[in-house]
């Protein structure tokens, strides 16, 4: 019998910006369950997901809460003063460019797992919490050489805005990156080591995720067996 194993992981992946921006909870034998639902059950399958899904907001949220409000950034220097997708909390991506996400932004996606790549895979994601906003990805992974080279020398030019005398005034500037000043300046602000926010609080509330998942799987397999039960004495009395 198809069945599901219980034995939650916590995994990362590599996103855009150069860091890793999702966090997955994978499960075994996954892509066996839901081929063996779809001939069964199809129905079924949607009502799994979306309980999966109602589990993985719980995660976001716990996440949503561990990130810095957008008046209070990680750095001084990180407050809406200029525009652009890595400025913290902004709502203004610079001129003919689309707005960038809020700092808390956290997707939480079921990955289609009709897709080559998740079938082949001996353990498959079920629920995956996507950061969408740069600044927070940077934030929370900067000086993590896995997943990120240093950039030197100067930027290229951004949207800036000057404040001048009281007022704010739109132009443009660049600044020389210093390799290993950002993660330098949070860590005198106290905070630690990348992953800073995303990990651990998905791994604080791993113990509830698990218990919820649990319960979940065991109504999964129930009905699994229920539905190869009552297939067997179908095929039984039409023989």
């Amino acid at each position: 019998m198809a069945s599901i194993d219980p034995n939650f992981q916590v995994s990362s992946q590599s996103g855009a910006f150069g860091s890793s921006n999702t966090v997955r909870l994978e499960i075994t034998n996954y892509s066996e369950v839901l081929k063996v639902l779809r001939n069964l059950d199809s129905d079924y399958i949607a009502t799994m997901r979306k309980e999966f899904k109602s589990i993985g907001n719980e995660a976001a949220k716990k996440v949503r809460r561990a990130i810095p409000a957008k008046g209070n950034p990680p750095l001084r220097n990180m407050r809406q003063v200029w525009y652009g997708r890595l400025a913290w909390g902004t709502t203004f991506g610079g001129e003919g460019r689309e707005a960038p996400r809020p700092a808390k932004s956290v997707l939480v996606q079921l990955p289609n797992t009709r897709k080559k790549k998740y079938r082949e895979l001996e353990r498959a994601p079920i629920v995956r919490l996507q950061v969408g906003s740069p600044g927070t990805v940077l934030f929370d992974m900067a000086g993590r050489r896995n997943y990120s080279k240093g950039r030197k020398g100067l930027t290229p030019e951004y949207d800036y805005i000057y404040r001048v005398k009281g007022l704010t005034v739109p132009g443009k500037r660049r600044h020389r990156v210093v390799p290993g000043a950002f993660a330098k300046a949070l860590a005198k602000t106290g905070y630690g080591r990348a992953s800073r926010i995303v990990y651990p609080a998905v791994e604080d509330s791993m113990p509830q995720i698990t218990f919820k998942m649990k319960a979940v799987v065991f109504k999964v397999n129930q009905r699994i067996q229920a539905l190869l039960d009552a297939k067997t004495k179908t095929d039984w009395r039409s023989s």
